[in-house]
Protein backbone atom coordinates (compact mmCIF):
# COMPACT_ATOMS: atom_id res chain seq x y z
CA UNK A 1 0.00 0.00 0.00
CA UNK A 2 1.24 3.52 -1.09
CA UNK A 3 2.01 5.91 1.57
CA UNK A 4 1.31 9.19 0.83
CA UNK A 5 2.35 12.85 3.05
CA UNK A 6 -0.73 15.11 3.86
CA UNK A 7 0.47 18.82 2.88
CA UNK A 8 -0.52 21.80 4.85
CA UNK A 9 -3.01 23.78 3.44
CA UNK A 10 -1.62 26.77 1.10
CA UNK A 11 -0.98 29.54 2.48
CA UNK A 12 -3.10 32.60 1.32
CA UNK A 13 -1.09 34.05 -1.73
CA UNK A 14 -1.80 38.06 -2.64
CA UNK A 15 -1.95 38.14 -6.51
CA UNK A 16 0.87 39.71 -8.26
CA UNK A 17 0.35 43.63 -9.13
CA UNK A 18 -0.17 44.32 -12.71
CA UNK A 19 2.10 46.30 -14.71
CA UNK A 20 2.34 50.08 -13.42
CA UNK A 21 0.52 49.28 -10.26
CA UNK A 22 1.50 49.10 -6.26
CA UNK A 23 0.86 46.36 -4.07
CA UNK A 24 -0.96 47.80 -0.94
CA UNK A 25 -2.23 45.86 1.94
CA UNK A 26 -5.47 47.04 4.44
CA UNK A 27 -4.62 45.79 7.93
CA UNK A 28 -7.90 43.71 8.72
CA UNK A 29 -8.02 43.40 12.42
CA UNK A 30 -11.05 45.73 12.66
CA UNK A 31 -12.95 42.73 10.99
CA UNK A 32 -12.54 40.96 14.59
CA UNK A 33 -13.67 43.88 16.73
CA UNK A 34 -17.29 45.35 17.30
CA UNK A 35 -17.95 48.45 14.52
CA UNK A 36 -17.67 51.09 17.43
CA UNK A 37 -15.03 53.25 18.16
CA UNK A 38 -11.67 52.80 15.84
CA UNK A 39 -13.31 49.67 14.34
CA UNK A 40 -15.78 51.74 12.96
CA UNK A 41 -13.41 54.38 11.84
CA UNK A 42 -12.05 51.45 9.80
CA UNK A 43 -14.75 49.40 8.47
CA UNK A 44 -16.14 52.99 7.43
CA UNK A 45 -13.17 53.83 5.43
CA UNK A 46 -12.68 50.59 3.95
CA UNK A 47 -15.86 50.67 2.48
CA UNK A 48 -15.57 54.02 0.85
CA UNK A 49 -12.53 52.98 -0.40
CA UNK A 50 -14.32 50.20 -1.99
CA UNK A 51 -16.73 52.39 -3.63
CA UNK A 52 -14.02 54.44 -4.94
CA UNK A 53 -12.66 51.35 -6.44
CA UNK A 54 -15.61 50.55 -8.29
CA UNK A 55 -16.33 53.66 -9.54
CA UNK A 56 -13.04 53.98 -11.23
CA UNK A 57 -11.83 57.05 -9.62
CA UNK A 58 -8.02 58.48 -10.69
CA UNK A 59 -6.93 58.04 -7.42
CA UNK A 60 -7.37 54.48 -7.45
CA UNK A 61 -6.04 53.49 -10.46
CA UNK A 62 -2.48 52.68 -9.68
CA UNK A 63 -3.09 50.26 -6.92
CA UNK A 64 -3.58 46.35 -6.49
CA UNK A 65 -5.38 46.56 -2.76
CA UNK A 66 -6.67 43.67 -0.73
CA UNK A 67 -7.02 43.25 3.07
CA UNK A 68 -5.97 40.75 5.48
CA UNK A 69 -8.21 39.89 7.56
CA UNK A 70 -8.31 37.03 10.57
CA UNK A 71 -11.92 36.36 10.10
CA UNK A 72 -13.57 35.66 6.45
CA UNK A 73 -15.43 38.95 5.17
CA UNK A 74 -16.40 40.47 1.70
CA UNK A 75 -16.19 43.47 -0.08
CA UNK A 76 -17.26 43.79 -3.52
CA UNK A 77 -14.07 45.08 -5.28
CA UNK A 78 -11.49 44.70 -2.62
CA UNK A 79 -10.29 41.13 -2.11
CA UNK A 80 -10.29 39.83 1.61
CA UNK A 81 -7.51 37.28 2.15
CA UNK A 82 -7.33 35.15 5.26
CA UNK A 83 -5.39 34.44 7.79
CA UNK A 84 -6.84 32.79 11.10
CA UNK A 85 -5.52 33.40 14.25
CA UNK A 86 -3.34 31.05 15.93
CA UNK A 87 -5.55 29.34 18.75
CA UNK A 88 -2.30 29.34 21.21
CA UNK A 89 -1.09 31.23 22.05
CA UNK A 90 -4.65 33.36 21.78
CA UNK A 91 -3.01 36.53 22.97
CA UNK A 92 -2.92 40.37 22.37
CA UNK A 93 -0.93 41.49 18.97
CA UNK A 94 -0.35 37.61 18.04
CA UNK A 95 -2.45 37.91 14.64
CA UNK A 96 -1.05 41.83 14.14
CA UNK A 97 2.86 41.88 15.25
CA UNK A 98 3.24 37.60 14.21
CA UNK A 99 1.27 36.60 11.72
CA UNK A 100 0.40 39.39 9.64
CA UNK A 101 3.38 40.50 8.74
CA UNK A 102 4.36 37.46 6.59
CA UNK A 103 1.20 38.40 4.27
CA UNK A 104 2.28 41.57 3.55
CA UNK A 105 3.65 41.85 -0.21
CA UNK A 106 3.82 45.74 -0.60
CA UNK A 107 2.44 48.28 1.49
CA UNK A 108 0.48 48.17 4.59
CA UNK A 109 -2.56 50.63 5.93
CA UNK A 110 -3.13 49.82 9.95
CA UNK A 111 -6.78 51.71 11.18
CA UNK A 112 -6.68 51.06 14.78
CA UNK A 113 -4.23 52.60 16.89
CA UNK A 114 -1.54 49.43 16.30
CA UNK A 115 -0.12 47.63 13.43
CA UNK A 116 2.79 45.79 12.76
CA UNK A 117 6.06 46.98 14.15
CA UNK A 118 7.97 44.99 11.65
CA UNK A 119 6.21 46.54 8.53
CA UNK A 120 7.96 50.33 7.76
CA UNK A 121 5.86 50.80 4.75
CA UNK A 122 3.27 51.62 6.68
CA UNK A 123 0.42 54.41 7.35
CA UNK A 124 -0.69 53.65 10.41
CA UNK A 125 -3.57 55.46 12.14
CA UNK A 126 -2.64 56.60 15.91
CA UNK A 127 -6.07 58.02 16.97
CA UNK A 128 -4.97 59.47 20.05
CA UNK A 129 -2.71 58.79 23.39
CA UNK A 130 -5.54 58.80 25.97
CA UNK A 131 -3.32 55.50 27.27
CA UNK A 132 -1.03 57.93 28.21
CA UNK A 133 -2.76 61.07 29.15
CA UNK A 134 -5.64 59.47 31.54
CA UNK A 135 -3.94 55.51 32.19
CA UNK A 136 -6.64 55.22 35.03
CA UNK A 137 -9.08 54.56 32.75
CA UNK A 138 -7.59 51.30 31.01
CA UNK A 139 -5.97 48.19 32.03
CA UNK A 140 -2.01 47.85 33.48
CA UNK A 141 -1.48 45.42 30.60
CA UNK A 142 -3.54 47.46 27.94
CA UNK A 143 -1.74 50.93 28.91
CA UNK A 144 1.77 49.65 29.00
CA UNK A 145 1.33 47.52 25.46
CA UNK A 146 0.94 50.64 23.95
CA UNK A 147 3.45 52.65 25.65
CA UNK A 148 5.91 50.11 24.13
CA UNK A 149 4.02 50.12 20.67
CA UNK A 150 2.80 53.35 20.08
CA UNK A 151 6.42 55.18 19.77
CA UNK A 152 7.81 52.60 17.38
CA UNK A 153 5.10 52.43 15.53
CA UNK A 154 5.23 56.25 15.38
CA UNK A 155 8.90 56.19 14.30
CA UNK A 156 9.28 53.85 11.91
CA UNK A 157 6.15 53.58 9.95
CA UNK A 158 6.31 55.72 6.69
CA UNK A 159 3.35 58.14 7.50
CA UNK A 160 0.78 58.54 10.21
CA UNK A 161 -2.47 59.46 10.64
CA UNK A 162 -4.48 60.94 13.71
CA UNK A 163 -8.27 62.38 13.90
CA UNK A 164 -7.91 65.95 15.11
CA UNK A 165 -5.35 68.28 15.34
CA UNK A 166 -5.83 67.96 18.77
CA UNK A 167 -4.53 64.53 19.20
CA UNK A 168 -2.01 65.72 16.12
CA UNK A 169 -0.39 68.02 18.99
CA UNK A 170 -0.54 64.94 21.84
CA UNK A 171 1.72 62.44 19.26
CA UNK A 172 3.99 65.23 18.75
CA UNK A 173 4.20 66.36 21.98
CA UNK A 174 4.66 62.91 23.05
CA UNK A 175 7.40 62.43 20.53
CA UNK A 176 5.38 59.55 19.03
CA UNK A 177 5.86 61.29 15.30
CA UNK A 178 7.27 64.11 13.93
CA UNK A 179 4.63 66.68 12.57
CA UNK A 180 5.54 66.34 8.86
CA UNK A 181 4.85 62.79 8.91
CA UNK A 182 0.91 63.59 10.40
CA UNK A 183 -1.84 63.68 8.52
CA UNK A 184 -4.92 64.96 10.05
CA UNK A 185 -8.31 63.17 8.44
CA UNK A 186 -11.25 63.86 11.53
CA UNK A 187 -13.98 61.25 11.20
CA UNK A 188 -16.74 60.75 8.90
CA UNK A 189 -20.77 61.11 9.31
CA UNK A 190 -22.36 60.09 6.44
CA UNK A 191 -22.66 56.56 7.41
CA UNK A 192 -25.70 57.68 9.73
CA UNK A 193 -27.39 57.96 6.44
CA UNK A 194 -28.28 54.17 6.80
CA UNK A 195 -29.38 54.32 10.53
CA UNK A 196 -33.59 54.14 10.15
CA UNK A 197 -35.61 55.30 13.19
CA UNK A 198 -38.41 53.91 11.97
CA UNK A 199 -36.76 50.44 12.70
CA UNK A 200 -35.71 51.22 16.41
CA UNK A 201 -37.29 49.21 18.78
CA UNK A 202 -37.32 51.34 22.42
CA UNK A 203 -39.85 52.25 24.49
CA UNK A 204 -39.21 55.52 24.72
CA UNK A 205 -40.79 57.88 27.18
CA UNK A 206 -43.43 60.18 26.36
CA UNK A 207 -44.52 61.89 29.82
CA UNK A 208 -41.41 63.81 30.17
CA UNK A 209 -38.44 65.15 27.93
CA UNK A 210 -35.56 63.82 27.99
CA UNK A 211 -31.94 63.90 27.27
CA UNK A 212 -29.35 61.09 25.59
CA UNK A 213 -26.09 60.17 26.84
CA UNK A 214 -23.91 57.34 26.73
CA UNK A 215 -22.67 55.16 29.88
CA UNK A 216 -19.08 54.07 30.22
CA UNK A 217 -17.14 52.74 32.57
CA UNK A 218 -13.66 54.66 31.46
CA UNK A 219 -12.59 57.50 33.62
CA UNK A 220 -12.61 59.53 31.35
CA UNK A 221 -16.12 59.39 29.76
CA UNK A 222 -16.93 61.19 32.98
CA UNK A 223 -20.39 58.93 34.28
CA UNK A 224 -19.82 60.86 37.35
CA UNK A 225 -21.13 64.16 36.15
CA UNK A 226 -24.04 62.52 34.33
CA UNK A 227 -24.69 61.15 38.46
CA UNK A 228 -24.40 64.69 38.99
CA UNK A 229 -26.52 66.17 36.89
CA UNK A 230 -29.46 63.76 37.37
CA UNK A 231 -31.05 65.08 39.91
CA UNK A 232 -31.28 68.09 38.55
CA UNK A 233 -32.71 67.29 35.61
CA UNK A 234 -35.20 65.30 37.75
CA UNK A 235 -36.31 68.57 39.37
CA UNK A 236 -36.89 70.13 35.41
CA UNK A 237 -38.98 67.70 35.05
CA UNK A 238 -36.46 66.00 32.36
CA UNK A 239 -35.48 62.46 32.07
CA UNK A 240 -31.86 61.05 31.30
CA UNK A 241 -31.32 57.82 28.91
CA UNK A 242 -28.35 55.78 29.47
CA UNK A 243 -27.00 53.99 26.00
CA UNK A 244 -23.85 51.43 26.97
CA UNK A 245 -22.46 48.67 28.87
CA UNK A 246 -23.14 50.20 32.30
CA UNK A 247 -24.97 47.94 34.18
CA UNK A 248 -27.61 49.10 37.37
CA UNK A 249 -24.70 47.24 39.74
CA UNK A 250 -22.28 49.65 38.55
CA UNK A 251 -24.19 52.85 38.82
CA UNK A 252 -25.02 51.57 42.83
CA UNK A 253 -21.53 51.20 43.68
CA UNK A 254 -21.08 54.51 42.42
CA UNK A 255 -23.91 55.92 44.30
CA UNK A 256 -26.70 56.55 41.67
CA UNK A 257 -28.75 53.87 43.16
CA UNK A 258 -31.92 55.93 43.68
CA UNK A 259 -31.64 57.69 40.22
CA UNK A 260 -32.46 54.21 38.73
CA UNK A 261 -36.21 54.33 40.34
CA UNK A 262 -36.35 58.26 39.65
CA UNK A 263 -35.14 59.73 36.60
CA UNK A 264 -32.46 57.37 35.21
CA UNK A 265 -33.32 54.62 33.22
CA UNK A 266 -30.79 52.02 30.84
CA UNK A 267 -30.95 51.16 27.90
CA UNK A 268 -28.04 48.92 27.38
CA UNK A 269 -26.15 48.32 24.47
CA UNK A 270 -28.20 48.86 21.59
CA UNK A 271 -28.03 49.20 17.95
CA UNK A 272 -27.97 51.69 15.10
CA UNK A 273 -31.59 51.97 14.54
CA UNK A 274 -31.94 52.61 18.27
CA UNK A 275 -30.16 55.13 18.52
CA UNK A 276 -31.30 56.82 15.48
CA UNK A 277 -34.92 56.39 17.19
CA UNK A 278 -33.63 57.68 20.63
CA UNK A 279 -31.91 60.89 19.15
CA UNK A 280 -34.98 61.93 16.99
CA UNK A 281 -37.03 62.14 20.11
CA UNK A 282 -34.36 63.49 22.59
CA UNK A 283 -34.27 67.20 23.74
CA UNK A 284 -30.34 67.17 23.75
CA UNK A 285 -27.47 64.81 23.45
CA UNK A 286 -25.56 64.88 26.60
CA UNK A 287 -21.27 64.33 26.20
CA UNK A 288 -19.62 65.20 29.14
CA UNK A 289 -16.25 63.15 28.14
CA UNK A 290 -12.81 64.81 29.59
CA UNK A 291 -11.35 64.04 26.57
CA UNK A 292 -11.31 62.63 23.15
CA UNK A 293 -9.84 62.19 20.06
CA UNK A 294 -12.72 62.82 17.77
CA UNK A 295 -16.02 62.30 19.63
CA UNK A 296 -17.85 60.74 17.34
CA UNK A 297 -20.98 59.83 19.37
CA UNK A 298 -21.59 64.10 18.92
CA UNK A 299 -20.98 63.93 15.53
CA UNK A 300 -23.38 61.04 14.64
CA UNK A 301 -25.93 63.29 16.87
CA UNK A 302 -25.56 65.89 15.05
CA UNK A 303 -25.74 64.81 12.09
CA UNK A 304 -29.14 62.99 12.93
CA UNK A 305 -30.36 66.53 13.80
CA UNK A 306 -30.41 66.06 17.42
CA UNK A 307 -29.00 69.22 19.51
CA UNK A 308 -25.99 68.62 21.47
CA UNK A 309 -24.22 69.94 24.63
CA UNK A 310 -20.77 69.15 24.88
CA UNK A 311 -17.82 69.37 27.15
CA UNK A 312 -15.45 71.96 26.83
CA UNK A 313 -12.57 69.90 26.96
CA UNK A 314 -10.48 69.24 23.90
CA UNK A 315 -10.95 68.17 21.18
CA UNK A 316 -14.57 68.54 21.12
CA UNK A 317 -14.79 72.54 20.76
CA UNK A 318 -12.72 71.49 17.41
CA UNK A 319 -14.59 69.32 15.93
CA UNK A 320 -17.96 70.63 17.08
CA UNK A 321 -17.29 74.32 16.37
CA UNK A 322 -20.64 76.54 16.57
CA UNK A 323 -22.94 74.05 16.01
CA UNK A 324 -22.85 72.71 19.89
CA UNK A 325 -23.87 74.00 23.38
CA UNK A 326 -20.75 73.46 25.88
CA UNK A 327 -20.37 73.68 29.62
CA UNK A 328 -17.63 72.35 31.87
CA UNK A 329 -16.94 68.51 32.69
CA UNK A 330 -16.88 69.76 36.08
CA UNK A 331 -20.01 71.68 36.60
CA UNK A 332 -23.34 69.84 36.54
CA UNK A 333 -25.46 72.83 37.04
CA UNK A 334 -24.00 74.86 34.14
CA UNK A 335 -24.88 71.92 31.93
CA UNK A 336 -28.28 71.57 33.75
CA UNK A 337 -28.72 75.57 32.82
CA UNK A 338 -27.52 74.79 29.59
CA UNK A 339 -29.98 71.83 28.63
CA UNK A 340 -32.94 73.43 30.32
CA UNK A 341 -32.45 76.85 28.18
CA UNK A 342 -32.49 74.52 25.35
CA UNK A 343 -35.96 73.11 26.16
CA UNK A 344 -36.91 77.11 26.83
CA UNK A 345 -35.84 78.22 23.43
CA UNK A 346 -37.74 75.52 21.34
CA UNK A 347 -36.01 77.85 17.89
CA UNK A 348 -32.84 78.18 19.28
CA UNK A 349 -32.58 74.87 19.45
CA UNK A 350 -34.14 73.99 16.18
CA UNK A 351 -31.11 76.61 14.68
CA UNK A 352 -28.42 74.56 16.68
CA UNK A 353 -29.60 71.65 14.92
CA UNK A 354 -29.66 72.93 11.33
CA UNK A 355 -25.97 74.17 12.38
CA UNK A 356 -25.25 70.52 13.73
CA UNK A 357 -26.56 69.09 10.33
CA UNK A 358 -24.18 71.41 8.00
CA UNK A 359 -21.19 71.15 10.68
CA UNK A 360 -22.12 67.28 10.36
CA UNK A 361 -22.05 66.79 6.83
CA UNK A 362 -18.60 68.55 6.45
CA UNK A 363 -16.92 65.42 8.00
CA UNK A 364 -17.02 62.51 4.75
CA UNK A 365 -15.62 59.22 4.71
CA UNK A 366 -15.18 59.07 1.36
CA UNK A 367 -13.19 62.29 1.62
CA UNK A 368 -11.12 60.25 3.86
CA UNK A 369 -10.38 57.37 2.01
CA UNK A 370 -9.33 59.87 -0.99
CA UNK A 371 -6.69 60.71 1.57
CA UNK A 372 -5.34 57.52 2.49
CA UNK A 373 -4.94 56.95 -1.78
CA UNK A 374 -3.00 60.18 -1.96
CA UNK A 375 -0.29 58.98 1.26
CA UNK A 376 -0.55 55.38 -1.07
CA UNK A 377 0.77 57.93 -4.12
CA UNK A 378 3.13 59.72 -2.21
CA UNK A 379 4.84 57.05 -0.56
CA UNK A 380 4.96 55.51 -4.14
CA UNK A 381 6.25 58.78 -5.90
CA UNK A 382 9.17 58.75 -3.49
CA UNK A 383 9.93 56.99 -0.59
CA UNK A 384 9.57 58.78 2.36
CA UNK A 385 9.42 61.57 1.09
CA UNK A 386 7.05 64.85 2.86
CA UNK A 387 3.87 64.10 2.52
CA UNK A 388 1.46 67.35 2.54
CA UNK A 389 -0.59 67.14 5.22
CA UNK A 390 -4.63 66.82 4.67
CA UNK A 391 -6.67 70.28 5.25
CA UNK A 392 -10.03 69.33 5.30
CA UNK A 393 -13.12 72.41 5.51
CA UNK A 394 -13.66 71.63 9.28
CA UNK A 395 -9.86 71.93 10.50
CA UNK A 396 -9.84 74.90 13.01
Amino acid sequence: MLMTKTRAPAKPKPPAPAVGRTRWTLNGDYLNLAPTGVARYAREVVAAMDQLIAENDPLTRTFDIDVVSPVPFEYDNIPVRVVPEFKSPRLPQVWVQAQLPRHIPGGLVSFCNLGPVAIRRQIICIHDLHTFLMPESYSTAFRWLHRLLLPQLGQRSAAVTTVSNFSRGHLEEYGIAPSDKITVTYNGSDHTRRWKASQGRLSLPTERPYVLCLGQPQRYKNLELILQLAPKLDALGIDVLMAGSIAEDEIIERGGGELLNRNLRLLGRIDDDDFAQAFSKALCFVFPSRIEGFGLPAIEAMALGCPVVSSTSPCLPEVCGDAASFADPDDPQAWANAIAWLRDHPEEAKSISIRGRARANTYAWREIAKTYFQLMASLDQADGAHVETFKPEVAA
